[in-house]
C-alpha cells in the first residue's frame, strides 16, 4: 500500500511540473530525491566469554553405593534406621541375635579349658619324668585322666543337651511343614487368604533354620566328644607310658604329650576365637558415612541376603556416551558445566572429568564419567543431567546477537553499522564462535560501533535509518520523525546494491 502511494504522489508531481513547465530539462523534483528513514534498533557488541559447546545426557548416579550383608546367620533382634536416615561409619545397622553364638562360645571355652589343663598336666609331667619323681608323674597322669574324663563327660552332656535341641526343632518343624501344606491345600483350592499362607511359609523357613542351626550346634558337640575322647586316650596312654617305660622313654614321652596338648589347646584357642568372631559378627555396622538408601531386613525375621543399602552422596557422578571428536579433546581433570533441568532455581553445577576410556563402545561412542560435588545435599542419585563440553572458548569476545550479522550466500559476512545518527553503513565483518543465539564477531567492528540488530534485513549501504532504541532504550521521537517513519516505504532484502 505504501508503495502504491509513494508511486502516485511521484507521478502527481510529474504531471503537475509537465502541465507548468517547471523543473530542470529530464529532471525529478527536489522531493521526490528525498529518502525516507527505517527505524531500527541498535546496540554496541557486549565484551564475554563464548563457547562452542556440545551437550550430552545422562543420569546422575551414587558416586559409591555399599550392600550391607550380614556375616552371621540367624534372627534379626533389631534395626536402628530406616530409609532416609543419616549414618556414619561404624554405626550399628541392625543386630543378629546371638544366643545360639554364645552356647557355642561356651562349649568353645570349656574345650579350651580342658585343653589348658592338659598342657599343664603335660607340662608337669616332662617335669617329673625321672627317677624318684616317678610317682608323682604317675599321680599327675591320673589327674590327666580324670580332667578329661570331665572333660568328655561335659562334651558328652553337650551332646545330650544338643540333641534335645534338634529333637525339639524337628519337632517344630515338621509342625510347620505340616501346617503349611495343609492350608496349602486350603489356599490351592480358594480356602485361605494368601497372607495367612505366607506367614505360614515364614514360620516354616524359620523352624527349618532353627532346625540346621541346632544339627550345626549338635555337630559341634559331637566334635567336642571327640576332642575329649582324644584327650581321655592321650592321658591313658601318657600314664601307661609313666608306669610301663624307661625313665628315657618316659621323658620322651612326656614331651610327645605336652606337645600334643600344646596342639590341642591351640586348637581350642581357634575355636574360641571363632566362636567370638561369630558373635561380632552379629552386630552389623555401616562401612562407609551416607544415606540409607534401602532397607531390606526386619526384627524378628531372619537375616537374609543384603540387609542394608547405603549411599554417598556427598559426591555424585554422571556417565554420558560421546562421539569421538569429544573424547579426543577432553583430559582427566577438565571441568564441564552441568545442568539440571528439574531445579528451577541453582540448576548449574561444574563437574571434572574422572575417567575417559581407552576404547570405544561397540556403538562407536566413548562412555565418560564425571564426579559431582554436592555439598549441599540439592543433587539426588537419579536426577537427569545435561552435560556440556566446551569444544572451544574466546575470552573477551565481541558477542552480538546471531540477528544482527548477515551473510552473502554463506561466504561473505556484514553487519550494519549507525553513523552520523542516522545513516546504516555497510561492514564486512568474520566471525567465530556461532551458538545460534549469539555470534563472535572477531573482526570489522569496533566496541564502539552502534550495530543494528532489529530492521537490518531491510537496509541497504547508506540507508537512511532511524533509531528507536538504543542499547534497549527506547529513544523518544518527534512528532515529524514518527510521521515521516509511519510513511516510510518498507524495503526488501537487497533492493538497494
Amino acid at each position: 500500500m505504501k508503495k502504491y502511494l509513494r508511486f502516485t504522489a511521484a507521478a502527481l508531481c510529474i504531471a503537475m511540473l509537465s502541465g507548468c513547465g517547471g523543473g530542470p530539462k529530464g529532471g525529478m523534483p527536489e522531493t521526490e530525491q528525498e529518502k525516507k528513514a527505517t527505524s531500527v534498533e541498535v546496540a554496541n557488541p557486549t565484551i564475554n566469554t563464548v563457547k562452542d559447546e556440545y551437550m550430552y545426557s545422562g543420569t546422575i548416579q551414587a558416586a559409591e553405593t555399599v550392600d550391607v550383608t550380614a556375616k552371621a546367620q540367624g534372627t534379626v533382634a533389631a534395626t536402628y534406621f530406616e530409609v532416609g536416615d543419616t549414618v556414619t561409619k561404624g554405626a550399628v545397622l541392625y543386630k543378629i541375635d546371638d544366643k545360639d553364638y554364645q552356647t557355642a562360645l561356651k562349649s568353645a571355652q570349656a574345650s579350651l579349658n580342658s585343653a589348658n589343663a592338659g598342657v599343664q598336666s603335660a607340662r608337669t609331667g616332662v617335669t617329673t619324668a625321672n627317677g624318684a619323681t616317678m610317682k608323682s608323674q604317675l599321680e599327675g597322669a591320673k589327674s590327666a585322666i580324670t580332667n578329661a574324663q570331665t572333660a568328655l563327660e561335659n562334651a558328652k552332656k553337650s551332646v545330650e543337651d544338643a540333641k534335645i535341641a534338634v529333637t525339639n526343632a524337628q519337632t517344630n518343624y515338621d509342625k510347620a511343614k505340616n501346617d503349611y501344606d495343609i492350608n496349602k491345600q486350603l489356599y490351592d483350592v480358594g480356602g485361605l487368604a494368601e497372607d495367612t499362607l505366607n506367614n505360614l511359609k515364614i514360620a516354616l523357613d524359620t523352624a527349618a533354620n532353627t532346625l540346621t542351626t541346632a544339627n550345626n550346634a549338635k555337630d559341634k558337640a559331637e566334635l567336642g566328644v571327640k576332642s575329649a575322647e582324644d584327650a581321655l586316650n592321650q592321658a591313658n596312654t601318657s600314664y601307661n607310658i609313666l608306669a610301663n617305660e624307661t625313665t628315657a622313654e618316659n621323658t620322651k614321652r612326656a614331651n610327645d604329650a605336652l606337645n600334643t596338648a600344646l596342639a590341642a589347646q591351640k586348637s581350642a584357642t581357634v575355636a574360641v576365637e571363632n566362636a567370638k568372631q561369630q558373635i561380632d559378627y552379629c552386630t552389623v555396622t555401616s562401612p562407609i558415612s551416607g544415606t540409607v538408601l534401602k532397607k531390606n531386613v526386619t526384627a524378628g525375621a531372619m537375616a537374609a541376603g543384603v540387609g542394608y543399602q547405603i549411599v554417598d552422596l556427598s559426591s555424585l557422578k554422571v556417565e554420558v556416551n560421546v562421539s569421538e571428536q569429544i573424547a579426543t579433546s577432553v583430559n582427566v581433570g577438565d571441568a564441564v558445566t552441568i545442568n539440571i533441568p528439574s531445579l528451577t532455581e541453582g540448576g548449574e553445577f561444574t563437574g571434572s572429568i574422572t575417567e575417559i576410556p581407552p576404547g570405544a563402545n561397540t556403538d562407536g561412542t566413548y562412555t565418560i564419567k564425571i564426579n559431582i560435588p554436592n555439598t549441599t545435599g540439592t543433587l539426588k542419585a537419579g536426577m537427569f543431567a545435561e552435560v556440556h563440553f566446551a569444544k572451544s572458548t574466546s575470552n573477551d569476545a565481541f558477542v552480538l546477537p546471531r540477528d544482527a550479522v548477515l551473510d552473502k550466500n554463506g561466504e561473505e559476512y556484514y553487519v550494519f553499522v549507525a553513523e552520523n545518527g542516522n545513516t546504516a553503513v555497510r561492514k564486512t565483518v568474520t566471525i567465530g564462535i556461532d551458538t545460534g543465539d549469539t555470534i563472535e564477531v572477531t573482526s570489522g567492528i569496533e566496541a564502539t560501533d552502534k550495530v543494528v540488530v532489529k530492521g537490518q534485513t531491510y537496509l541497504a549501504d547508506g540507508d537512511a535509518i532511524n533509531i528507536v532504541t538504543d542499547n534497549g532504550v527506547e529513544i523518544e521521537q518527534t512528532t515529524e520523525a514518527a510521521t515521516d517513519n509511519n510513511e516510510a516505504p518498507a524495503k526488501g532484502k537487497g533492493a538497494k546494491k
